[in-house]
């Protein structure tokens, strides 16, 4: 079983709608590992993986000042300061997983199955993966920026770059 750190490498994104322009968010400063065996260049789900992976609401990024402050204040940055993932079980391969997680936001655990890819590359371990979910089930008004009316509906892109150690 082989320990992989999340690198800087590491992205995670976030995209909704809303009333007038794509609203897009962006964190590289990701903490978490992941524990599997990748052995021979191939996983093994024998012993199951583990993991987690969690990002800073304050780290969220759009690049545009006013709509970084509206999102630090409806997700409450303060009281609920982490968002965070865990890996709960993993069935599939060689390359293409079925993973079962728990995702811990606002304050509201909530599990839920996701298609992901994995695979080694250049000596590290690259996943990538995107849910969609309504923030909505986790206790979080769509905010309203001035005449911008974001829609609950957000997707995550995640790309998962760990380095064994």
């Amino acid at each position: 079983m082989a320990r992989y750190r999340w690198t800087t490498e590491s992205t995670v994104e976030l995209n909704a709608r809303s009333s007038v322009h794509p609203v897009h968010a962006s964190v590289s400063d990701l903490e978490g590992e992941v524990n599997v065996d990748a052995s021979g260049g191939s996983f093994s789900l024998s012993p199951a993986p583990s993991g987690y992976v969690e990002m800073q609401v304050d780290s969220l990024k759009s690049g545009k000042k006013l709509e970084d402050m509206a999102l630090r204040k409806v997700l409450d940055a303060k009281k609920f300061p982490a968002i965070r993932y865990e890996l709960r079980s993993a069935d599939g391969g060689p390359d293409h997983f079925k993973i079962r997680g728990a995702l811990t936001f606002h304050g509201t655990t909530r599990e839920f199955d996701e298609e992901i890819s994995a695979k080694l590359e250049n000596g590290k371990l690259v996943v990538e993966g995107e849910h969609e979910f309504n923030i909505e089930d986790w206790g979080v008004k769509a905010p309203k920026i001035l005449s911008l009316q974001v829609y609950p509906d957000v997707k995550i892109k995640a790309r998962l770059v760990g380095k064994e150690g």
